[in-house]
């Protein structure tokens, strides 16, 4: 069984780190994100954060080497890649030879005004719904009215 099911540690923790560092990206008006795992002999070693912005992607922060927590953080953005309920953001992976890229979008629009000090709380709910949310999302909550004849 994966961490990420088994409730580790180390997973709440992955989750905080890409919160903290996505909402750092985001206070800076980058709302692309990708996070690289880098892997030596096929075991994740590095993950790296970077954003976009006007000159391209750059590179954000120190890479975390906690193998540990590199791991825990490769197997949540599996989960986030997985996740076919989100009307905010979107995913993309790719795969190349020496680890993987994945890459997370936000809507800008969508997050206009939620850029205060709550935002962290704001992408973790966002980002990883628990077992009592709905599971729907404004696309799917679309509501046609009733026609009038049918109404009484």
């Amino acid at each position: 069984m994966s961490s990420v099911k088994s409730g580790n540690p180390q997973v709440d923790q992955a989750r905080e780190t890409l919160c903290q560092e996505i909402a750092r990206c985001m206070r800076d008006n980058k709302f692309s994100v990708r996070i690289r795992i880098a892997e030596t002999e096929g075991t994740p070693a590095e993950a790296s954060f970077y954003s976009h912005g006007p000159d391209g992607w750059q590179k954000e922060s120190q890479p975390i080497t906690d193998r540990l927590l590199v791991n825990a953080i490769r197997e949540t953005l599996e989960m986030l890649e997985s996740n076919e309920h989100h009307d905010w953001w979107s995913v993309r992976h790719q795969s190349h030879s020496d680890g993987t890229d994945t890459e997370l979008r936000f809507q800008s629009e969508k997050l206009t005004g939620r850029l205060g000090v709550q935002l962290e709380s704001l992408l973790m709910g966002a980002l990883f719904r628990d077992q009592h949310d709905s599971r729907k999302d404004s696309r799917r909550n679309i509501r046609t009215p009733r026609p009038k004849s049918a109404r009484k």
